[in-house]
Order: C-alpha cells, then structure tokens, then sequence
C-alpha cells in the first residue's frame, strides 16, 4: 500500500512536482513530464492514467466483436472471430500500452510457421483493434502500425469453361443454377444467398454488396433471364421469398451452403469429373476474367481497381504486336 502524501496533496495519484513540472509514474516506473500549467498537465494525465488503467487486450478484442465485427459482411465477421481466438491467447493478458511491435514480429514469426496467409489477415484485425483502441482512448499509439507482413502471391486458379460445364452438369440442378447466375452477375456467395424474390425487378436485379454497403443493379440480358427462371423453376415444396431457399423455405446459410457445395465437389473429384479442385470465389475469378478489365470492375463491384486487377485477372494477357 502506498504512503500517505505529505505534501502536494491537491495532485492525484501517482503525479508528481518536480523542479517546477509535473511528472506522471505509469505502471512500468517510466516518468512523464507533463509540463509546467497545471490544467494542461492534467489533461495529459487524464490520457495516460485512461491508459494505465484501461481494459485488457481480450476486453479490447470483446468489445471490437461486439461493435466494430458485425458490421462487417457475415464471412469477414466468423472470421473475425476465429482470428481473435488466437489474438486473445497471444495478448489477451496484456494491457494495450504493453504490446510492442517486437511482440507483433514475434507473433508473426510464430504463426507464420503454419500460414503466413492468416498469420497477415491476423495482424491486420490486430491493428484495426488498436485503430479503436485509440479512439477509445486506451492508448495513444498503434504499434502494428509499419511492420511489415508476409509477403502473399495472389491465386492464380482459373476455372476453364471444360471444367465449369462439367461440375455444372455433375452437380445437380441447384447448384447448376446457382453456377451460372453466379458466372454471369460475379457477385460473391453471401449477397447471392440474401437475394429475395423481391430484388428481382423490371429494370434488373437490384443487389445488396455487403463489403461496400451499396446496391447495384445487374441489368438484363437473355441469359441472365434464363438464370433467374432455372432458379424459380426449382423444384421447393414450400413457397419462399427467398431466391435460394432450402426445402423448408428458409434462405441458405453460407456455411449450409458450404456445406452442399464440398460434398458435390468432392464426389466430383471422387468419381473424375474434375482433376482440380476450384472454390466458389474462383467462380468469382472466372467472371472477372472472362470480360474486359473495365467491365469486370463494374460487376464485381470494387471500389479499387487495383483488386481486381490483383485478384480476379487469372487469364494471361493477349496483346498485339507493334506491327
């Protein structure tokens, strides 16, 4: 228990006058000069002593699940949420003001040795956490902020039209409807499932993006409008406002999706239909490759061109010679 003061006693606890200035003590010993005008001297102390005695890194890390993460698109948010099961056994322990950017490095390092991949998307979240932190006023800085990540080569898997067909034709009528309406619009898994009935309009589909929060309207054409009659077509016993929606009528998860769409490609591989696997976002890809780059910007819906370029340009470029 600490001593009574005998003097200065106006100050509070664990500030300091010395030589003229006020010094706060933090909980490592360190002293910080706080200046010599006292009302400014307490508003530093006020930063610090927030600082001092703020949350642990795992109330950091509940408290951005339960605010920041579900804002996030549904996929981004579970993922969240695995990426902090190993955030909170590395930090969880810790104050904010005790990570240091050594400690990111040596994170990385470990983490590294299974996946760099998530070992990078881990300390990502991990900076946008300490992005909040400081907003919250638990600390001042961010010390993710300039370390250096694993470097990444973008998935070069391009799905060709031999193999697409015969996935389509193996996999049954659902998913063969779900393939090609993904093909022709490009848009990712979760905002096809959270399609309705009622997004179906005359001018187009008007559909929700859920990683930029605007909607776009997919205008149509005659393929697109054999797309949409395949999936109403589809034999449900039970009405639905949803595009997709399961026998009960209900619309599919992205993980019961998932689900449906490995068993199908397993079997695929199993009996030869296929060589290679290939994922729903190589759909995605296929989409954003098989149209001009201009185009595939529009469709998929990115607001950086760059990503797409990056990510979603698989084929190899045909150029023309100089004469």
């Amino acid at each position: 228990m600490g001593r009574n003061r005998k003097k200065d006693k106006h100050l509070p606890k664990n500030v300091y006058m010395r030589s003229g200035g006020y010094y706060f003590v933090d909980y490592e010993g360190k002293w910080h000069n706080l200046g010599r005008n006292f009302a400014l001297a307490m508003q530093k102390y006020g930063l610090l002593a927030d600082a001092r005695h703020c949350e642990t890194m795992s109330e950091v890390i509940d408290r951005y699940l339960r605010e920041i993460a579900p804002l996030k698109a549904e996929s981004t948010y579970k993922d969240n949420i695995k990426q902090s099961k190993y955030l909170r056994a590395a930090f969880g322990r810790m104050r904010p003001v005790q990570v240091t950017p050594k400690m990111v490095y040596q994170y990385m390092d470990e983490r590294g040795k299974n996946s760099q991949v998530q070992a990078n998307r881990e300390i990502a979240l991990l900076s946008h956490m300490f992005k909040k932190a400081i907003r919250w006023g638990f600390v001042s800085t961010n010390p993710v902020k300039g370390i250096e990540r694993f470097k990444e080569k973008p998935r070069e898997r391009y799905v060709t039209d031999e193999e697409f067909n015969a996935f389509k034709d193996f996999a049954g009528p659902e998913i063969a409807a779900y393939l090609d309406f993904k093909l022709l619009t490009g848009l990712r898994k979760g905002d096809i499932l959270r399609l309705k009935r009622s997004d179906i309009q005359d001018d187009g589909i008007h559909a929700y993006i859920s990683k930029t929060r605007k909607t776009i309207v997919i205008e149509w054409t005659d393929a697109l409008r054999d797309a949409v009659d395949a999936i109403l077509n589809l034999k449900k016993p039970i009405y639905s406002i949803s595009l997709f929606r399961t026998r009960r009528g209900q619309p599919y998860s992205v993980d019961g999706f998932n689900s449906i769409w490995q068993r199908k490609m397993r079997k695929a591989l199993e009996e030869g239909v296929l060589k290679e696997r290939f994922t729903d976002h190589d759909i995605r890809a296929k989409t954003g490759s098989d149209t001009s780059e201009a185009h595939a910007v529009e469709l998929l819906a990115h607001d950086d061109p760059r990503t797409t370029k990056k990510h979603y340009r698989r084929k190899d470029s045909v150029v023309r010679p100089l004469k």
